[in-house]
């Protein structure tokens, strides 16, 4: 009998071990027999470990070049999240939600697919896309290829759709966590003749989802626990052109919050994404997770600047940005630009009743010469 206590123990021991790992708990109770001749039992409690569901997002990219097919991508992103929710243990994020962080992504599409940006599929927006949405991965799914060839089959002549579709894993900090083989099915149509290909190619979408999902089914146990996600810090961004905007703040008086940042929007400051989604307009103070992140900053008339930076606590980016050739055809300069930003800034100031240490009399505003945003402030009133 003490031997079978002592198993017993041990097993509830080693139970308890692993529940210290688990996100949620319980506690169950079970009985021992102390004794046999009287019957005497003793509740044992020990804790059962209930992991907290693991939040996913699903993204689809489309490229192929068949006519149609971009309209068929969120039905794959639908039928894979409804396919996921199903796999024990995930929580799949709503459809909407990842459509608008889709969307503010798209910013800057193109310039991933020229390889100027890292975007979701190349891992680049993978933190900043999770931050938004709260989730433990991120699931990128990509049309690979999508082709329809006739061929002859039994004396017959048939078509033959052909999909290939590829998913990577990966988890909050933009880590590849897991990667599928790529899929490959196809579907032989004997006299498809002007039948409408996406019919068909919805039959490979539904065959690949079902046939991914008992993938992911069977992986998924052994992927690591998602990452843990240092907390956000602050940093700020300036450029070359809106310091000015920056300078003539710091002579308003009794102004702040919204007003400011109705004024910056009056005047246009350059616009801010980190890892492909938009953040804000520049000058601004942001905050973001410590490490490394794909930062861009565009403005009419300048050219777009795009670096890879390492942001942490305190960092103050001061943004050079050089004039494009239709800036340089309507403006001359860059001085000239910054001293209509001046004036622009001013001229809203004064239409709103905001006090600022300058002369608002813009008639008398002309460009200057090169100088620091306070010589900007000091020399373009004469």
């Amino acid at each position: 009998m003490k031997k079978i206590l002592s198993v017993a123990c041990a097993a509830l021991a080693g139970l308890a071990l692993q529940a210290q790992e688990a996100a949620a708990w319980s506690t169950t109770a079970t009985t021992v027999v102390k004794n046999v001749t009287t019957t005497i039992v003793e509740q044992v409690s020990y804790e059962v470990q209930q992991s907290a569901p693991k939040k996913i997002a699903v993204f689809v990219q489309n490229r192929t070049r068949v006519a149609g097919m971009d309209d068929e991508i969120d039905g794959v992103r639908d039928r894979l999240g409804a396919a996921l929710a199903e796999v024990d243990g995930f929580e799949v994020v709503d459809s909407a939600q990842v459509a608008d962080a889709f969307t503010r992504y798209k910013v800057s599409a193109a310039d991933e697919r020229a390889g100027l940006v890292a975007g979701v599929f190349t891992g680049g927006s993978v933190p900043r896309i999770a931050q938004m949405l709260g989730c433990d991965y991120i699931a990128a799914a990509t049309v690979v290829s999508a082709t329809a060839n006739k061929r002859p089959l039994g004396g017959r002549l048939s078509t033959v759709f052909t999909l290939r579709m590829t998913l990577k894993v990966m988890d909050a900090t933009g880590a590849s966590v897991d990667g599928l083989p790529t899929w490959v099915r196809q579907l032989p149509i004997l006299d498809a003749g002007d039948a409408d290909a996406m019919d068909y190619y919805q039959m490979l979408f539904d065959q690949w989802a079902t046939d991914v999902t008992k993938a992911v089914a069977a992986k998924a146990p052994r992927w690591r626990r998602p990452a843990a996600v240092a907390a956000p810090v602050p940093f700020t961004v300036t450029t070359t052109i809106d310091d000015v905007v920056a300078a003539l703040e710091s002579q308003t008086k009794g102004t702040q919050g919204e007003q400011l940042q109705e004024l910056r929007r009056v005047v246009g400051g350059a616009t801010i994404e980190l890892d492909g989604a938009v953040i804000g307009s520049a000058p601004g103070s942001f905050r973001a997770t410590p490490g490394l992140h794909q930062l861009r900053v565009t403005r009419e008339w300048m050219k777009p600047y795009a670096a890879t930076v390492t942001v942490y606590e305190g960092l103050a980016l001061q943004i050079a940005l050089e004039m494009s050739d239709e800036g340089i055809a309507k403006w001359g300069g860059v001085e000239a630009l910054r001293a209509d930003v001046a004036r622009r800034y001013a001229d809203a100031a004064r239409e709103r009743g905001v006090k600022i240490n300058v002369n608002l009399d813009s008639s008398g505003w002309h460009d200057v010469g090169t100088g620091d945003a306070g010589s900007v402030i000091n020399n373009i009133v004469r």
